[in-house]
């Protein structure tokens, strides 16, 4: 594949945009109750608080649906909730996949994203490039693809940047293990928790 597949759009699916109005919406009406039925406070405080909620409730809907990655024959063009960021293809140091760290503790969390490095060997998570949302793989092959054709033919890998991205990798390597030695340690101390009060009871 190759330039001929783009442009590219990625995403949050439909069905996560109903589990974040569920998650959310319910979160904070369980969180308004005590506050609607607290007479101690005064009636234009609740209608002020409610309707802090409500517009700060639509602009998270409004951003998680800005919220894009799309690449084109130009580059990437990360739009985050609050700015928006383009590499262009020359820019572009480096697409790769790596494992999410908090993927452990984080049920629904993504296992592995996706990331655009700079000619400062800075990375940008490209949203919606994960395993929740697509096939990880294909969709960072194809965008190597394009980025080998496009980038130009006078492009070089910058040596710094490459530093930078393998020690950034290596930090990272360490982290997802300290993540999994923490998790097992946990489960571990768990179950010798349960095991003492099943013995000691």
């Amino acid at each position: 594949m190759s330039a001929r597949a783009l442009p590219r759009d990625y995403r949050i699916k439909s069905g996560r945009i109903t589990v974040l109005v569920l998650a959310v919406g319910g979160g904070w009406l369980a969180a308004l109750l005590p506050l609607w039925n607290d007479e101690t406070i005064v009636g234009w405080v609740k209608l002020l608080v409610a309707g802090l909620l409500v517009v700060l409730f639509g602009w998270l809907l409004f951003a998680a649906r800005r919220c894009s990655t799309s690449a084109d024959l130009k580059g990437i063009t990360v739009r985050g909730m609050t700015r928006t960021r383009r590499l262009a293809w020359e820019d572009v140091q480096d697409i790769r996949a790596v494992p999410n760290p908090s993927a452990a503790v984080a049920r629904n969390a993504p296992k592995v994203l996706s990331y655009a490095y700079d000619t400062d060997g800075q990375r940008l998570l490209l949203a919606y490039v994960d395993d929740v949302h697509v096939t990880v793989e294909r969709e960072i092959d194809l965008l190597r693809a394009a980025w080998t054709e496009l980038r130009g033919e006078d492009w070089e890998a910058d040596a710094d940047a490459a530093r930078r991205i393998r020690r950034q990798h290596a930090r990272e390597a360490g982290t997802a293990r300290a993540m999994a030695w923490i998790t097992g340690a946990i489960v571990l101390l768990t179950v010798l928790f349960v095991v003492f009060l099943l013995v000691s009871g």
